[in-house]
């Protein structure tokens, strides 16, 4: 099963936790078997043969692949049908299991047009000559809202069915999420810049205080040979008349990166608010309020590690040819963002960089 699993795709975390047995375990077997000192072979004589063949895993793959909203039951009745034996869900679920075809949640992305896979695809191709020299002069920028307490229903828990109201198995509710605070910050390659707890939301008026009492210093001082460029999404109060109006008195100073709309997995900065959530999550005790909550927010900002931003940066180049290759759609999100966390961006972007 280890080397099965770590053939189809899987690491050796995800195998470790699949098997049920430690991670040098798996190291140590899958190693063994790419040495050649290791047969992957069900033993001659061994049990009872598969309900499900090879030809069998395959037609589970197609239906699995024709409808991924099928649940267990579903594919249950699609594989019985036609069929000289019939199997059952729980043998359709150990296969299901087996060749790796976990339930997950849909990966959340921006939907996006033909419109906006045209643009991000013209954007992909034309940077495609920039290093990581290159995205080192780019300061990159963001809003984004952050919620005092959880309400989205994705934790999960294990429990008994007599436990259903065991004290340990509520989440306590509050209405709208007890309060939320939206914040701006921006980064470079060279530094972090200021994080700013926005009061309400973020307008074109609020947008231009930070524009001339962040951005502006920011920009002259990382950038002091006028070579910087800014970036910053499509946002309405990003895209005004007095905010462009702004852009152009100071277009001497620094230039601003077109960027195509719908696109939060080119932007480098949506893992520094990953990274934010998760250090504020891991907190004891938690944030209470509003005010803790931008204290704690303002303290894990001082504190992202200096290789952290730097390597984010550095992994553009890998972000683009991802968009290549996806022609346009969101590859490199469902690629970095759900199935790797912000530690194994990290190693990959290391290894773009190499190269």
């Amino acid at each position: 099963m280890i080397i099965g699993f770590r053939a189809k795709g899987g690491s050796i975390s995800e195998t470790a936790e699949f098997v049920n047995c430690s991670r040098a375990a798996v190291v140590k077997v899958y190693r063994a078997w790419q040495n050649g000192t290791v047969q992957n072979q069900r033993r001659g004589k061994c049990g009872a043969p598969r309900a499900i063949d090879d030809r069998g895993e395959r037609r589970l793959r197609r239906c699995v692949r024709a409808d991924r909203r099928a649940t267990v039951e579903q594919l249950t009745t699609k594989m019985n049908q036609g069929a000289t034996k019939s199997v059952s869900q729980s043998t359709i679920q150990r296969t299901l299991l087996r060749l790796g075809l976990r339930s997950r949640r849909l990966v959340r992305a921006p939907m996006l047009t033909a419109v906006h896979r045209r643009r991000r695809l013209e954007f992909a191709r034309q940077y495609s000559s920039w290093t990581s020299t290159e995205w080192r002069q780019v300061a990159f920028s963001d809003e984004s809202r952050f919620m005092l307490h959880r309400t989205d229903g994705r934790w999960r828990i294990r429990r008994e069915t007599s436990e259903r109201n065991h004290p340990a198995t509520i989440a306590g509710t509050v209405q709208a999420g007890g309060g939320s605070i939206m914040v701006w910050g921006m980064f470079s390659w060279h530094s972090l810049g200021s994080l700013i707890i926005v009061e309400g939301t973020m307008d074109q008026y609020k947008y231009a205080s930070v524009l001339a009492d962040h951005v502006h210093p920011y920009m002259r001082i990382v950038f002091p040979q006028d070579d910087g460029i800014f970036q910053q999404d499509n946002a309405r109060c990003h895209t005004a008349a007095s905010v462009r109006a702004w852009f152009e008195e100071h277009q001497d100073e620094f230039t601003v990166l077109p960027w195509p709309a719908n696109s939060p997995d080119l932007n480098p900065i949506e893992h520094l608010w990953d990274h934010l959530d998760r250090v504020v999550r891991a907190m004891d005790p938690q944030p209470r309020n509003l005010a803790q909550l931008a204290t704690a927010l303002e303290s894990a900002w001082l504190n992202i590690p200096e290789n952290t931003f730097r390597d984010l940066c550095d992994s553009l180049p890998a972000r683009l040819a991802a968009v290549r290759s996806a022609k346009g759609y969101n590859q490199l999100q469902t690629s970095f963002v759900t199935f790797f966390r912000l530690e194994e961006l990290i190693k990959v972007s290391r290894c773009a960089v190499e190269y």
